[in-house]
C-alpha cells in the first residue's frame, strides 16, 4: 500500500484531554434565572434551556458542571425514555477536574430472565444498571477503580462474552477486569455508593494497561488495543500494539494467544468473516483503526502469533488511508461484511482548515468503505453531519423488523445521531452505499454544536452508544449527564 496523502498534524491527545478536563473544572454553576441580569458574561439562553419544562438541572455542589436531565429539546425522531445521572451511578469527581465523567458503554441480556443491562465506564470504575424498564433504570453497583488519583480514569472500555464482562482501562494495575454477569439477576436496586468486586483481573505476561478491548464472540478471542506492557517481562512488545487473549478456557483466567505490533492500534472490530471475498472466507479478520498511523488496517488473525507488521506483513491484507486523516479512531462493518463505516476523531477537531491537510471537514464526517474485496478496500462515500462536533464511537445494525440499515453515532456535543445506510442497486451486489441522517437527540444542551466551546475543544456529550438490545432501547453514556436511554420513533 502506497500512501497517497501526507501525514497531517495531529494534536497531542493527552494535552487535549487535559484542556477538556480543566475546562470542565473551571465551568461555573449555571446561574439561576433570577440572577441573569447581574451575572457578568451570563448567557440567558443557558438559563432558558436549564429552567425549561423539558430539561431539569440537578443540584450539585462545588466546581464542575452538574448533570442535566431530559427530555431534551433538540430531538428528531427519537424518544427519551429515562436516565441515571453520574452521581447516582457512583461516579465521584475526577481528581483535579471537579467533575464526574462517563466513558464507554456496553450491554448484556440475561439468558435466564431476559433482563437487559447497561455496563457503563466512569471515572470511579464500572457501573451496572438494569434497564429492562428503561423508564425506571436500576443502578446495581460499581466495581471501583484501583487508583482514584490518576486522570487515566477517563478511559474505560467493556465488552462481554459467555455471560462475563471484560473491561480495561489505562489505569496501571487494573488489569483486564472480569465479572460474572449472571450475578446481576438476583440484585436489587442499590444506592449510589454500592460497590461490587471483580471476579478476576488478568495481568499476565507483563500486561500493564490497554485503551480498548474488542471480542469476537464467534471465536472467543479478545483483542486488547493500545496496550502498555512491562518491557522487562515482554521485551519484544511494541508500545500501543494489540494483545490477543484466549477466553475459551476458564472465563476468569484468560491466556495470551498472540500479538500484533508495529501500529498504533486504537480500536478494532474482529469478525469471523462471511463476506463476499472468497479468498478470506471463514477466516478471523481484524479491522483495526490505527490512530496516529492514519490507516484502517485489515489483518488476518486466524493463526494467532506474535508479529510486528512494520517488519513482517504476512498477516496484512490491506492498510487503507484516506484524505483528511487526522486520527483514525473507530468503525464497524455491516452485518453482511460488505461495507465498513468509520470515524476520525480529530479531522474536524478545531473546525478550521490546516494548510498541511486541506481535506479537513467542517463537521463530523463518517467514511464509508466498500470492503467486498478485502485486499482492495475502497472509500465510496462520506457523510458530513449537519451538526458540527467531534465524532467518537459508532455502530452499524440492521433493524430486525424492517431490514433497514442504521448507523448509531456518539457525536459528543451534538449528541446521538442516527443515519441510514442506503445501497445503490441490489443490496447483495451494490458497490456504493451512502448515509443520510434520520434521527438525533442532543443529550448535552449546554454545549453549542461547534468545535470550539468557551474557547476550547471539549469532549462533553455522549462518549458511546449501544444499539443492540432486542427491546429497541438505545443506551448512551453521556460524559457529564449520565446513562441516557432512548429509542427511535420514526414516522
Amino acid at each position: 500500500m502506497t500512501k497517497s496523502y501526507s501525514a497531517p498534524y495531529s494534536a497531542p491527545r493527552a494535552a487535549a484531554w487535559l484542556i477538556a478536563a480543566a475546562l470542565v473544572a473551571a465551568a461555573p454553576q449555571p446561574a439561576s434565572a433570577d440572577s441573569a441580569a447581574t451575572t457578568p458574561g451570563h448567557d440567558p439562553l443557558l438559563d432558558e434551556i436549564l429552567a425549561g419544562p423539558e430539561v431539569k438541572r440537578l443540584p450539585n455542589s462545588g466546581r464542575g458542571m452538574p448533570s442535566v436531565m431530559g427530555p431534551f429539546r433538540d430531538t428528531l425522531n427519537m424518544e427519551w425514555l429515562g436516565q441515571i445521572p453520574n452521581r447516582e451511578l457512583g461516579a465521584s469527581r475526577l481528581i483535579w477536574t471537579g467533575a464526574a465523567f462517563l466513558s464507554d458503554i456496553w450491554g448484556w441480556v440475561s439468558p435466564v430472565t431476559g433482563d437487559e443491562y447497561a455496563i457503563v465506564g466512569h471515572n470511579s470504575g464500572i457501573a451496572f444498571v438494569r434497564v429492562t424498564d428503561p423508564r425506571n433504570p436500576e443502578f446495581l453497583g460499581t466495581i471501583a477503580t484501583v487508583n482514584t488519583k490518576t486522570l487515566d480514569n477517563w478511559w474505560w472500555d467493556i465488552k462481554t462474552y459467555n455471560d462475563h464482562a471484560y473491561f480495561v482501562s489505562e489505569v496501571h494495575g487494573t488489569g483486564v477486569g472480569v465479572f460474572e454477569l449472571t450475578k446481576l439477576d438476583g440484585m436489587a436496586a442499590a444506592p449510589a455508593g454500592t460497590l461490587l468486586d471483580a471476579d478476576a483481573r488478568y495481568q499476565g505476561n507483563g500486561y500493564v494497561a490497554a485503551h480498548n478491548i474488542s471480542i469476537n464472540e464467534d471465536s472467543g478471542f479478545a483483542y486488547l488495543t493500545g496496550v502498555t506492557k512491562d518491557h522487562e517481562v515482554d521485551p519484544g512488545f511494541v508500545e500501543e500494539g494489540m494483545v490477543i487473549l484466549d477466553l475459551n478456557g476458564d472465563p476468569l483466567a484468560p491466556t495470551e494467544a498472540g500479538q500484533v505490533n508495529g501500529r498504533d492500534t486504537h480500536d478494532a472490530q474482529i469478525v469471523s468473516y462471511h463476506g463476499p471475498d472468497p479468498d478470506h472466507a471463514g477466516k478471523e479478520i481484524a479491522f483495526v483503526f490505527n490512530g496516529e498511523d492514519l490507516t484502517v488496517g485489515i489483518y488476518d488473525v486466524t493463526d494467532k502469533q506474535v508479529i510486528d507488521v512494520s517488519l513482517d506483513s504476512s498477516i496484512t491484507i490491506a492498510e487503507a488511508d484516506y484524505a483528511g486523516a487526522s486520527f483514525t479512531h473507530q468503525g464497524w462493518v455491516t452485518e453482511d461484511h460488505r461495507f465498513l463505516v468509520a470515524g476520525d476523531e480529530e479531522d474536524e477537531l478545531f473546525g478550521l482548515q490546516d494548510p498541511r491537510n486541506p481535506y479537513l471537514p467542517d463537521s463530523a464526517r463518517t467514511y464509508v468503505w466498500n470492503i467486498q474485496d478485502l485486499d482492495n478496500p475502497t472509500m465510496v462515500s462520506s457523510f458530513d453531519s449537519p451538526a458540527a462536533s467531534i465524532d467518537h464511537n459508532l455502530f452499524a445494525r440492521t433493524d430486525p423488523a424492517t431490514g433497514r440499515e442504521f448507523v448509531y453515532h456518539a457525536n459528543y456535543t451534538a449528541g446521538v445521531r442516527v443515519t441510514e445506510l442506503t445501497r445503490e442497486g441490489d443490496a447483495g451486489t451494490a458497490q456504493i452505499a451512502r448515509l443520510a441522517e434520520i434521527a438525533h437527540m442532543d443529550t448535552e444542551p449546554r454545549m453549542s454544536n461547534n468545535h470550539i466551546n468557551m474557547g476550547y475543544n471539549i469532549w462533553a456529550g455522549p462518549w458511546g452508544v449501544y444499539p443492540f438490545l432486542g427491546s429497541g432501547t438505545i443506551m448512551a453514556s453521556d460524559g457529564l449527564n449520565g446513562l441516557v436511554l432512548m429509542r427511535l420513533a420514526l414516522p
